[in-house]
């Protein structure tokens, strides 16, 4: 008889690592980040359509917008940031970080290995539940304390990946830690050639270290799932 909760822990082990391997990782990879330098600063107009005879200065009202240059493999680039959260805050030789994304979704994506991670967890939290309500459904003390620890891993994970989504969908200027103004640009028309740029050394760390954490999980799972069919191999070869 295969053991029905292990064989549950070592699925969601499994979908831990598919959720970390391809669809934690790829939302990783959906952001470029790098150094960009303020080289002057621009003042925006108002067009003479839009405003009426005698109507005030033809001037953006603090319409002081950054042009900001940052080096590709090509060369140095440029670009005004017309954007009214940068407007008025810089200076010229401001250093400034750049945190380029593919999307401008401001909500969460709940991707499939999500949903059924979500679903390993809760089977396994009535198993749990059950073994304590249940009397014919007994657990042993390394079934509970190997099932408590990988729903907390799994929680953990959930809630790591929806903090880093909704710090993604914030559409505002910021302040790093490191006291550096960050720019936040979405979906830009050309996407190759930014994301061809220098990478933030931090977020190919997490990259990396989602690849591994779920290779890790891959392994685990692999010996849970061999530990559950283990008394129905052990049977068999009996009889």
């Amino acid at each position: 008889m295969i053991d029905a909760f292990t064989f549950i822990m070592g699925t969601t082990l499994a979908v831990t690592g598919w959720f970390l391997c391809r669809d934690y990782a790829r939302f990783l990879r959906a952001s470029s980040y790098l150094k960009a330098r303020v080289t002057s600063i621009q003042q925006v107009f108002v067009p003479k359509i839009g405003r009426e005879q005698g109507a005030g200065e033809p001037y953006v009202k603090d319409g002081f917008y950054p042009v900001i240059e940052y080096q590709a493999p090509e060369g140095a680039i440029s670009f005004t940031a017309i954007d009214a959260s940068a407007s008025g805050r810089f200076h010229v030789g401001d250093e400034v970080g750049l945190r380029v994304s593919k999307t401008r979704r401001k909500q969460a994506r709940m991707c499939k290995s999500f949903s059924l991670l979500v679903l390993s967890l809760v089977l396994l939290m009535a198993g749990l539940l059950g073994s304590a309500l249940v009397a014919d459904f007994v657990l042993s003390k390394a079934q509970i304390v190997s099932g408590s620890f990988v729903i907390a891993l799994g929680l953990a994970i959930l809630v790591l990946y929806l903090r880093d989504q909704d710090e993604s969908c914030i559409h505002e200027f910021q302040h790093t830690e490191g006291g550096c103004s960050q720019l936040c640009l979405f979906e830009p028309t050309a996407f190759k050639k930014w994301k061809s740029a220098l990478k933030d050394p931090q977020q190919c760390s997490k990259i990396r270290s989602s690849q591994i954490f779920g290779s890790a999980c891959f392994g685990f799972a692999m010996l849970t799932w061999a530990m559950s069919v283990q008394p129905a191999v052990l049977l068999h070869i009996r009889f």
